[in-house]
């Protein structure tokens, strides 16, 4: 699902949809207009990267959450005296 060019995706982590390896990206700036944005990224060389990207072809990147941990068999529960 594509975003929409507005003044809230700037600073928002997003991908290229159409690439299954695409960089994770950052929002620098957006032309309402053009219906474009500004994205800066690093490249393996640690060297930064900034490109101007058609909204339509751009994700948010959603970071899937950890599963919470289970507490250990035997552990104290707190604020439980003997």
């Amino acid at each position: 699902m594509s975003v929409r060019a507005t003044e809230r995706l700037i600073g928002d982590v997003v991908v290229v949809s159409g690439l299954s390896n695409s960089a994770k990206m950052v929002v620098q700036s957006v032309d309402e207009e053009a219906k474009s944005i500004t994205a800066v990224w690093f490249s393996d060389d640690h060297a930064a990267q900034t490109a101007v990207f058609p909204a339509k072809a751009v994700d948010r990147f959603e970071q899937k959450e950890k599963p919470a941990r289970k507490p250990r068999a035997g552990a104290k529960k707190p604020g439980r005296r003997k």
